[in-house]
């Protein structure tokens, strides 16, 4: 190398300070890394198939990019080697893959791989190419070149292997020769075989190569720069002291308007048509400098692969960001402000004051009230006037100018500044409008019912000297000393007003927290942009010198014509991250227009430029490829392998023929737009059942369902303007008529009414009503024999005759109210239980009080030896769930008896009613008892009268079930443990109850 890189830097450095335009060394760059999808960040090539799509080869793998996502192929989907570092596409549209020692060719949705001969071991592919005839060949790195066609592949013959075995780089040029860069040089092929070409003298290596229309080449060296040789064979050496980032190229790339694109370790270097060369890094919005492959799609977009970074796609110097990397105090900008120099100055959120070019700040330390700047003006002495959240500054040559304590607005946060031709200074705050007088005097005009409004975010002034004021109160006007607000009976909006314009109609133009609305003195319109909240939170709003507005939302900008827009709601351009932004968030009325029309847009993201004469140049795109991607059945991905003739190279299924039961169908698509993915719209119409093609969406699914019988044609149609459609692509199918529909089935059906006859249709219906009848009656019968023995279960002789012992023990000790009460709530079970015999089911309020009863009688007769407890969740209506009557006794007994008695402790038995599924109620019975394990073990026989409680209301529940009576699901007695030490903690039965409509 003749220099060092450092050199290269400050050469490009000087090179903008001549310049003397910083805005004009900026461009945009949108990055896709892995966060969006990509299967790597280190991007190693990039090829454009026959169908659109975008393939990238990254080391882990390769991905297909359509615009909107990125489909990944690895080791699992096939691939055999994850390093993928060539790619090239045939004459077919067909793409080729080089993936370690593998060539790899994509048919539809398989990859279909053919290794290297056994020859080549070691060698890796490093490069690909398609020669004249069609024939795909390859450079490796170990084993030179090899050529694959119908007979399979081999190596390339005359090829000097024992010079080039290490190709780095392969084109094919115009006249049909094959141009190769090796690590010891460059070769050309010939009638006899590969010729060298010499280079310079040290005959450097050879990474990147390319051709220009003329038949020039481009050689891109390693350590020597980049080689320029023209058709008679003279050469051009540009290197690092030529302003060449680095003398070791990765990447060439010769665009559409033939730029010269260079990209190396530290950046890309770009020689235009004159000549001149100029530097992209990370200093002029380049988001990542190590750079190793370079593409153009189909769309003239340029990519830029990088090693680490992902990838780079360039949207140009439309737009462009300054953030703090370019010199700016911060990146959340609140205003701009042009001084009488031309130059910029910025006002901040969070950092005061600085000029464009970073060479004046102005802060707190320097005087300034505050450091969130709101809004500023020039005043026509030439004096720059800030609005912050302490008050009014003045600055005057760089330095603020102190301000009288009179006029200052000390505390106040001013929102928004005008200037007057007389020299008055409007201001607009959170408590009204204030007025700086030339003479030095202030006047207030307070917010009140007659006033301007609270917050006064923005002032304009109308052609006829009227001021609008944008206001939490909505619209409102100054004239003559006199307020008036614009509410909705006058045609406004009542949402807060934000920002304000004014068109070249002398209409006023208002962005609101959900919408835009236009008022031309009379009458008012509200439009949206779109459905979602940030893209009609109308932040900025601002008019260029063409007659368009500009309108900053929390969800992008938009660019339309006022009169178009009126016309059409739809009639706008929406830019985002795609178009150069870098950020999707505008700030508070942070829009200015310099005496150049130039554009400044205050974002979160940083200082947005635009130039407008940009717009003039921008031509419609031409409509987007299109591809029908998949056909589901019933929303889910289905595999139509017996339901169709055949499956295309993507999967779809053609001559598909589906049963009618099988009639809901989603058709996916997808029009393949790398520069604008957003911007894609798609009309589509199923022929014969639409009547037109539908409304324009950008969904990229369309659904039917119920599809009748026949034969159909599914067409769609894609467009980036909304205008120019492209041709439409269509799915045709058929969907079989339903079995009653045929003529064998009318046929049949006729023999078999014919056939059966009157008489053994009613034999049949006799003998079913008979047979209905009879299971009615047994299963009533087995209810009445259910319900007895429940009442006998729960009425056991035991628990009569030790109700009775209390009773009388607590005569005995002459504790009267005890027995008394006692005996009340004995007497009061036993006659619940015989009335609640006389019908099949009660209600669960009902059972409830039935079953606290019973609990109240267990409790004063064993005292301390448990407590109960009975909740019911809020909001359950207990009478219109219905039950078998003593249903739930079985259960709290056996919880009683067989779980807590057993413990020789106090335990507790707990009844929960909560809401169940959908019209359901559970019922959750529980204790902390010893459990059903030690209850087992601890019986003396196996069949006590509680075990056959349970059983009994079990059986009482399946009868009602087939009976269509209700459904009531038992779960239980089930054993509760703890999950991490495994101790018992009880027994738990959950009674699932139906709740009537």
């Amino acid at each position: 190398m003749r220099s060092c890189w450092w050199r290269s830097v400050v050469l490009c450095a000087l090179a903008v300070l001549a310049g003397g335009d910083l805005v004009a060394q900026q461009h945009a760059f949108r990055q896709f890394t892995t966060k969006d999808g990509l299967a790597q960040s280190q991007v190693r090539s990039m090829a454009q198939d026959g169908s659109g799509f975008l393939w990238l080869g990254t080391l882990g793998g390769v991905s297909r990019f359509d615009g909107h996502e990125f489909v990944n192929h690895a080791l699992q989907e096939g691939l055999p080697e994850a390093h993928v570092s060539a790619t090239v596409v045939d004459a077919n549209g067909t793409m080729w893959m080089g993936a370690g020692a593998n060539l790899v060719r994509v048919k539809g949705r398989q990859l279909i791989t053919e290794p290297l001969p056994s020859s080549a071991s070691g060698a890796r592919i490093l490069a690909l190419a398609v020669d004249h005839s069609g024939r795909i060949i390859v450079g490796t790195d170990g084993a030179g070149l090899y050529v694959r066609d119908e007979r399979g592949l081999r190596p390339y013959t005359a090829y000097p292997t024992d010079t080039a075995l290490h190709v780095r780089a392969m084109v094919k040029l115009r006249d049909g020769r094959l141009l190769v860069g090796h690590r010891s040089g460059l070769l050309v092929s010939g009638p006899k075989g590969f010729v060298p070409v010499t280079l310079g003298t040290d005959q450097p290596g050879v990474g990147a190569l390319c051709e220009a229309p003329d038949g020039s080449w481009w050689v891109g060296t390693i350590g020597e720069g980049v080689i320029h040789i023209s058709p008679d064979g003279q050469q051009t050496v540009y290197d690092q002291e030529d302003g060449l980032l680095l003398n070791t190229v990765r990447c060439l790339l010769l665009d559409d308007e033939g730029r010269l694109w260079i990209g190396t370790k530290l950046g890309l270097n770009m020689i235009d048509q004159s000549g001149r060369m100029r530097v992209f890094t990370i200093h002029q919005g380049l988001p990542n400098d190590n750079i190793f492959c370079a593409f153009q799609d189909l769309e003239g977009g340029l990519w830029f692969g990088t090693d680490g970074a992902g990838v780079l796609r360039y949207t140009g110097d439309r737009f462009v960001t300054f953030t703090v990397k370019d010199g700016l105090c911060s990146d959340l900008i609140m205003c701009v402000v042009t001084d009488t120099l031309g130059d910029l100055w910025l006002g901040t959120y969070d950092n005061g004051i600085c000029r464009m070019d970073g060479m004046a700040m102005v802060n707190t330390v320097d005087g300034l009230p505050n450091n969130s700047v709101w809004c500023g003006l020039t005043d026509n002495q030439g004096r720059l006037w800030f609005g912050t959240s302490d008050g009014l500054v003045r600055i005057v040559r760089g330095v603020v100018d102190p301000l009288p304590d009179s006029i200052r607005l000390a505390g106040q946060r001013v929102l928004s500044m005008l200037g007057s031709p007389d020299g008055t200074i409007w201001c607009g705050t959170r408590d009204g409008l204030y007025a700086v007088m030339p003479d030095g005097e202030l006047q207030h005009y307070p917010a009140g019912q007659r006033g301007p409004g609270r917050s006064v975010r923005s002032i304009i002034r109308g052609r006829d000297g009227t001021l609008w004021l944008a206001t939490e109160q909505g619209l409102v006007s100054f004239r003559n000393g006199a307020f008036k607000t614009y509410t909705r009976s006058d045609g406004s909006s009542d949402h807060t007003i934000i920002s304000l314009a004014l068109d070249q109609r002398d209409r006023i133009w208002a962005g609101t927290t959900n919408g835009v609305l236009c008022f031309d003195g009379s009458t008012a319109r509200t439009l949206r942009f779109a459905n979602d909240f940030g893209s009609n939170y109308i932040g900025l709003l601002m008019a260029d010198g063409t007659g368009t507005l500009w309108a900053g939302t929390n969800n992008g900008l938009y660019h339309f014509d006022p009169d178009a827009l009126l016309a059409d709601p739809k009639a706008h351009e929406k830019f985002t991250m795609n178009d150069g932004l870098r950020s999707l968030e505008f700030n508070q009325n942070a829009g200015h227009m310099d005496a150049q029309g130039r554009c400044f847009m205050g974002t979160t993201g940083g200082l947005l430029f635009h130039r407008t004469e940009r717009d003039a140049d921008r031509t419609s795109s031409d409509p987007p490829a299109l591809h029908i991607t998949g056909v589901r059945s019933f929303l889910q991905v289905t595999d139509w392998k017996g339901r169709c003739d055949s499956l295309d190279a993507n999967g779809l299924p053609l001559g598909l023929r589906l049963p009618y039961r099988r009639n809901y169908l989603t058709f996916d698509y997808t029009g393949i737009s790398l520069g604008s993915p957003e911007h894609v719209l798609y009309r589509y119409r199923l022929n014969g059942l639409d009547q037109d093609w539908l409304p324009a969406t950008d969904a990229r699914s369309a659904s039917y369902s119920n599809l009748p019988h026949g034969d159909h044609d599914f067409e769609v149609m894609a467009s980036t303007d909304g205008v120019n459609w492209g041709p439409g692509v269509r799915f045709t199918f058929h969907v079989d008529a339903p079995f009653w529909l045929r003529w064998w089935f009318f046929a049949g059906c006729i023999g078999l009414v014919s056939a059966a006859g009157f008489g053994i249709h009613r034999y049949r219906e006799v003998q079913r009503e008979r047979r209905e009848r009879t299971r009615q009656l047994m299963l009533r019968s087995r209810m009445l024999q259910l319900e007895q023995q429940a009442l006998n279960a729960n009425m056991n002789r035991h628990f009569v005759f030790n109700a009775l012992n209390s009773i009388q023990y607590h005569i005995n000790k002459q504790d009267r109210a005890t027995a008394s009460k006692y005996l009340t709530s004995f007497a009061k079970l036993i006659r619940r239980n015989l009335d609640a015999s006389q019908n099949d089911t009660t209600s669960l309020s009902e059972e409830l009080e039935r079953l606290e009863l019973y609990l109240q009688l267990e409790h004063m007769r064993f005292k301390d030896r448990f407590r109960y407890r009975v909740e019911v969740a809020p909001g359950l209506d207990l009478n219109k769930v219905r039950l078998p009557a003593m249903m739930l006794q079985p259960y709290v007994e056996n919880s009683i008896w067989h779980g807590i008695l057993p413990a020789e402790r106090q335990g507790e038995v707990h009844i929960a009613v909560r809401p169940g599924g959908p019209g359901r109620v559970q019922v959750f019975i529980e204790d902390d008892g010893v459990g059903v394990e030690h209850s087992l073990r601890s019986k003396a026989d196996g069949g006590d009268h509680i075990s056959r409680g349970i059983e009994i209301t079990k059986g009482r529940a399946d009868v009602l079930r087939r009976l269509n009576l209700t459904d009531i699901r038992i779960t239980g007695p089930d054993q509760r443990q703890d999950p991490s030490s495994g101790a018992i903690l009880g027994t738990q039965v959950v009674i699932e109850l139906p709740v009537d409509a």
